[in-house]
């Protein structure tokens, strides 16, 4: 679950990214060493160079020094989700059916949370289904049952 700074960034920075062509997968606010960081994650058709990034935040870097509601010092990094990209949105499920896929659970089903295999798509009706990796069978989740989610790179 986004914490408010995540919730306020992203809907801060989603209309900046989508003015610079650019899709806003997620944001993640952390703390690492003494350190806070803020990273964007975006997304474009036919990739995330290195000027997209730069623009992205400029934009989003310009946004968040005019509202200053970040209290401590952080470092704003944006990139692109890589080729593991986490899957948040019903759209992201459609939009990569077809593509391997982790799935972690919040509650373990049939004594286990993770399931790996294809993604199908999303359905209101069913949630996120896959073609399970090992077993073949058909497994569909509930948005909310799901903890996590990511496209599954394979060598």
């Amino acid at each position: 679950m986004a914490n408010d700074i995540e919730k306020r960034v992203f809907a801060l920075a989603e209309p900046l990214c989508e003015a610079n062509g650019a899709e806003l997968v997620a944001v993640e606010w952390q703390k690492s060493g003494r350190e806070w960081r803020l990273a964007l994650y975006i997304d474009a058709e036919g990739g995330v160079g290195h000027e997209l990034c730069v623009n992205v935040s400029h934009a989003v870097s310009d946004a968040l020094d005019a509202l200053d509601f970040i209290e401590p010092a952080y470092n704003l990094e944006v990139s692109s989700p890589g080729l593991e990209r986490p899957l948040l949105k019903p759209a992201d499920f459609q939009r990569f059916a077809g593509q391997p896929a982790a799935i972690k659970l919040f509650a373990a089903r049939d004594g286990k949370k993770e399931f790996f295999g294809d993604l199908l798509g999303y359905s209101a009706e069913e949630g996120v289904s896959i073609t399970e990796e090992k077993t073949g069978k058909k497994l569909s989740f509930a948005t909310a049952d799901i903890a996590k989610a990511h496209l599954v790179f394979k060598f």
